[in-house]
């Protein structure tokens, strides 16, 4: 890893970082350019929001850009939760959906508020088959998934996702990508999705009060809807400009920096710490199957393990049944190490 970019992040010399999945930290340059615009606001009251609709247009274009959707059906918002809900109110209430057992719980809660027939498989170590075998006994209008489950780390496989998608030509399939997006390459137009929605202060960085929406012309067309309408529900009221202002100042950031050899890096981290905590007996079951995987693990263990981590500067998250740790492409390989020589005393 480059040490000059690593240097941008102060967490980073005080602990060992591996909660990216939590929380992305904040740069030197997202911080500087925050107060930048603040003084701007402080300065010119009224006049600094004068031209910021125009200003959140040409961020659209950043995120369009970056995930290769198309600019005028990309919108920017405040959250993942608020965003989803935008696009949840324009299906039809009598839409039968399918999801998944455990998902992120701000997914599964917004069906549950609304009127919709929902059904859910099981994540297991095939759940792609299993959507596969559900979706051929009833007929479905929407699947609603994580592109990366936010317990586990377990990524949908695409392939396996495009093949359905061309079985059931249409189905729309909406993908909460907030782990996902910043952490790998993504391609929209070629994607099997019909939505994205993602916060921004995640793996992209972004700091809080941003997320992007993105829908294909397939969902506008099945849903009755139209960009406008989209346009109109989202930038109603006022908008969140330091968060919008944020989210484009972060994706290039990453751009600007080789966001493909970034990439690269983050996953060889990742295959360092699933092949450690697979030495160790410590990777999920239905991980330890699974051929493709993102770079977040949860390790078996309760509120000991975590404190003990915590008490020796290795930042976590305690999540579901066990530990959860993450690598992006600011880690280094010494600080696997540690980690793995902890849960080996420990273990």
């Amino acid at each position: 890893m480059n040490n000059t970019i690593r240097s941008l992040f102060p967490v980073l010399n005080s602990c060992t970082y591996l909660n990216t999945a939590y929380v992305g930290p904040m740069s030197i340059q997202l911080f500087e350019y925050r107060n930048k615009l603040e003084k701007e606001y402080l300065r010119e009251g009224d006049e600094f929001k004068i031209d910021s609709i125009q200003r959140i247009d040409d961020f659209r274009e950043t995120i369009s850009s970056f995930i290769n959707s198309p600019k005028k059906n990309t919108f920017i918002t405040s959250n993942f939760s608020t965003g989803y809900r935008y696009v949840l109110d324009l299906i039809p209430k009598e839409f039968r959906v399918l999801t998944l057992k455990n998902d992120y719980n701000s997914l599964l809660e917004g069906l549950a508020e609304r009127d919709f027939l929902v059904d859910y498989v099981p994540i297991t170590s095939d759940f792609e088959f299993q959507i596969e075998k559900q979706l051929d006994k009833k007929v479905y209008s929407v699947l609603a998934i994580s592109v990366v489950q936010f317990l586990s780390g377990i990524k949908v496989n695409f392939k396996t996702l495009k093949r359905i998608k061309q079985k059931h030509p249409t189905l729309i399939i909406i993908g909460d990508s907030t782990q996902f997006i910043g952490s790998d390459f993504f391609d929209f137009n070629h994607s099997p999705f019909d939505v994205i929605i993602g916060s921004g202060y995640k793996w992209l960085l972004a700091g809080f009060g941003n997320a992007y929406i993105s829908v294909s012309d397939h969902f506008l067309n099945q849903t009755k809807c139209s960009s406008q309408i989209i346009y109109d529900k989202v930038y109603a009221g006022h908008i969140n400009f330091l968060g919008s202002a944020s989210l484009d100042f972060a994706i290039k950031f990453l751009q600007n920096n080789d966001f493909n050899n970034l990439i690269k890096i983050k996953n060889h981290l990742g295959t360092l710490l699933r092949e450690g905590l697979k030495e160790l007996n410590l990777l999920d079951p239905i991980v330890e199957k699974r051929a493709d995987h993102s770079s977040i693990f949860t390790i078996s263990g309760d509120q000991n393990l975590y404190d003990k981590l915590q008490s020796i500067g290795i930042r976590c998250a305690l999540r579901g049944k066990g530990v959860r740790v993450a690598v992006h492409f600011y880690n280094q390989e010494f600080e696997i190490d540690t980690l793995i020589k902890v849960l080996k005393k420990l273990n």
